[in-house]
């Protein structure tokens, strides 16, 4: 090769080849035109979005939620189904490719979205079905379309009051409209009564021993702390209310060990993280305040504790992972060294539940699951004193 050939070899790989001649390139080469008449090739989805309808008016507006691990159920036009659950982003989504024949969504016609609530919940939107055909259109991204789009569908919690109270005990309910009714307490001590949002107040009587408890019902339902069953006077709550929901503990995705002094407690053992920094699904469908929640750090026990005592008055509990589905959480309180309180309730991935405590001048309170799985918690809420 003589000398300078390398530097024309060089030269000749930036130009164009065109009959075996080189020239330099255009437009047209670096920023070619699609051809629309012919297949992309290419996949799309055709999704639905399934939210949690806080408010419960059955428009998707502004402090509603997506809602993860929801089935939705779509039916082709060959008479088969498939069902996906909805991701942390609240969509159900399904791959549409006319070239791609072991996609959802191949061949033109008639498809359907069917939306199956989890149970405890119900779909406040009226459409948890919907239909659309679906048509060939060269060169979009799947080479077809749907000639109609899904709309939200809203699902709100089914809204209970429940408890437990010693065997042969009377509870009554007295709503937002001010009437009164008794809770059918079965032979265990439970009892699960509806409701709907607002204030009630809860009486409590057994063996000349009688309690009152105000509670809230907003989006969730309610499970209250034990009823003691001890007569005297209760002691006074503590004045000053605070609710931590752990967004000001961190601004980015990631996990941050809750450190003693947040909010005036000392915290063991307890993580926030944003809701979406992993794929459990309670995680998202606890989270109420916010974007980020806590959780017993790798499922094991964590601790809340003060030397000057506290209330704990309640907070949002869920399963994070849907392994978990079922799992018991388990809420012991002390003072000093003394036990005060124990309380066990359910958890799911799919819902929530507000834990109404009233837990009075406590020391330390522990937070724990039966099987060691995570416990995803928002709006702890607490008083304490001057």
């Amino acid at each position: 090769m003589k000398r300078g050939s390398l530097g024309a070899v060089v030269i000749a790989a930036g130009l164009a080849m065109v009959c075996g001649m080189a020239r330099a390139g255009d437009a047209s080469d670096y920023y070619p035109k699609r051809t629309w008449e012919s297949f992309a090739g290419g996949q799309m989805n055709t999704s639905l979005l399934v939210f949690r309808d806080l408010n419960r008016n059955g428009i998707y507006d502004l402090g509603d939620r997506p809602m993860s691990r929801v089935a939705v159920e779509f039916d082709r036009p060959n008479a088969s189904t498939i069902m996906r659950l909805t991701n942390v982003g609240g969509f159900a989504n399904f791959r549409m490719s006319v070239m791609h024949r072991d996609f959802e969504v191949v061949d033109p016609g008639h498809y359907a979205f069917h939306v199956v609530p989890p149970p405890g919940y119900s779909v406040t939107t009226g459409n948890a079905s919907q239909e659309s055909d679906y048509v060939v259109s060269t060169g979009s991204p799947g080479d077809m379309i749907a000639k109609a789009t899904t709309h939200p569908v809203g699902l709100a919690a089914d809204l209970t009051i429940s408890g437990a109270v010693t065997a042969g005990s009377r509870v009554s309910l007295t709503g937002p409209d001010g009437v009164s009714a008794a809770a059918k307490v079965g032979p265990d001590g439970r009892f699960s009564t509806p409701v709907t949002p607002g204030e009630w107040l809860v009486d409590f009587s057994a063996g000349g021993a009688t309690d009152r408890r105000h509670v809230v019902v907003r989006a969730a339902p309610v499970v209250l702390s034990a009823f003691s069953g001890k007569s005297g006077p209760a002691e006074a709550p503590l004045p000053q209310e605070h609710v931590v929901g752990f967004d000001d503990l961190l601004t980015s995705p990631g996990v941050f060990e809750v450190p003693s002094g947040y909010g005036g407690l000392n915290w063991y053992n307890l993580v926030a993280m944003h809701q979406r920094f992993t794929d459990g699904p309670g995680y998202v469908n606890t989270t109420m305040s916010g974007e980020f929640i806590a959780y017993n750090s790798s499922g094991h026990p964590a601790q809340v504790f003060s030397e000057k005592p506290f209330d704990f008055t309640g907070a949002y509990f869920g399963a994070g992972w849907d392994d978990a589905e079922g799992e018991t959480l388990i809420l012991k309180a002390w003072r000093d060294d003394e036990p005060a309180y124990e309380d066990r309730l359910t958890l799911s991935a799919n819902g929530l539940v507000y834990f109404a405590a009233d837990y009075r001048r406590i020391t330390r309170l522990e937070i724990r699951t039966q099987h060691y799985w995570q416990a995803a918690i928002d709006d702890f809420a607490y008083r304490t004193g001057p």
